[in-house]
Order: structure tokens, then C-alpha cells, then sequence
């Protein structure tokens, strides 16, 4: 994994964040979603978000877990970009709907909550946390890394199969995608 963040920007990552650092980003995450989707907070849809205000055995970023959770901080600490990753089996719904594809939902690790600020968007940022969270889920030994996004986002879209994951699934508007892990190089 590589630690230097781009320019200008520092790295910081679970555990070394604290309660306030966490509130920060589960803020930064859902007024990202709110900006870009116009969806409010929904317990259902946002309950890893709300992990990462639980100690370390509830949080489903935690390395205890296989997870991570990352942020982009600028100047004056403000946050301006955001990645995580948990065990596809955190979402037993999800994992349910794809049991055939995966069998072993704890091999396969989700990409979550990759968010850039509209201010830095089109910077590369998102390239290099999807870079960082896909290197450390190789590093966690995970096989696969799965991930949805909205099928309406044709940017988003676009974005994730330049990054060469495969779309496999549509319904809902939600488009699912999946990469193999196996055999890539860091």
C-alpha cells in the first residue's frame, strides 16, 4: 500500500482516527450522498457509516474485521475525499442476492464510501484511494473486491471500468460490479 498521499493532501486511516475525526467523515460521507444522489440518511442504507461511531468490535471498517477506512484531509484538516472497505457478509441482504456468485461472503471485500468533495473531483484523488483500498484488500487476502454504484451516475460508471471492474448486475438502479484480486500487482 502506498502511504504518500497526493500532494498537498494527508492520508489518515482507521484506527489512528478519533471519535471526532470518525463523526467528521460519517458527515463528509453523507453530505457527499445528499450533494451528489439527493438521498437523505437512511438507517438501512447508511449502518456502516454509523459503525464507524462503535468501538472497534462493532465497526466494520476495523482492521479486527479485515476492513479500512480512509480520508483525504486539505488544508486546515477539512476533509476532501474519503474510501472504505468491510467483508461483503456485513450485508447479509447483499450477500444473500449473491451467494451463488460468492459462496464465501467473508472472501469477498465491498469498496465503500469513495467519495471526492465536488471541489477536487477530476484531481485523480478517487484513482489513487481506489488504488490504496484495492492494495489492501490484496494485502487482507481478499479474492474479490465487489462494489455497486448508481446506475444513473454514467460518470461513476465509467469511473469504475476504467478502474477494470466488471459490471455483472443491474437492477434497482444499482449497477454491480466485481474485480478479481487474484494475481493482480500492487
Amino acid at each position: 500500500m502506498n502511504p504518500n498521499a497526493p500532494s498537498g493532501l494527508s492520508l489518515r486511516a482507521l484506527p489512528e482516527t478519533g471519535r471526532g475525526e470518525r463523526e467528521a467523515a460519517r458527515r463528509f460521507c453523507l453530505d457527499v450522498i445528499e450533494e451528489f444522489y439527493g438521498i437523505a440518511y437512511r438507517s438501512d442504507w447508511h449502518a456502516d457509516l454509523d459503525s464507524l461511531l462503535d468501538g472497534e468490535e462493532r465497526c466494520w471498517f476495523a482492521a479486527r474485521h479485515c476492513g479500512g477506512f480512509w480520508m483525504l484531509l486539505g488544508d486546515g484538516g477539512r476533509i476532501v475525499a474519503t474510501a472504505g472497505l468491510y467483508r461483503l457478509d456485513w450485508k447479509p441482504t447483499l450477500s444473500a442476492a449473491f451467494v451463488v456468485r460468492y459462496p464465501q461472503g467473508n472472501a469477498v471485500a465491498q469498496l465503500v464510501r469513495v467519495y471526492v468533495h465536488k471541489e477536487h473531483r477530476g484531481s485523480g484523488i478517487g484513482r489513487w484511494l481506489s488504488a490504496l483500498a484495492e492494495a489492501e484488500a490484496e494485502r487482507l487476502g481478499y479474492a474479490t473486491l465487489y462494489l455497486h454504484a448508481n446506475a444513473d451516475t454514467a460518470a461513476t460508471i465509467a469511473f469504475w471500468r476504467s478502474r477494470g471492474f466488471d459490471a455483472f448486475a443491474s437492477g434497482d438502479g444499482t449497477t454491480h460490479f466485481d474485480k478479481s484480486l487474484i494475481g493482480q500487482v500492487a
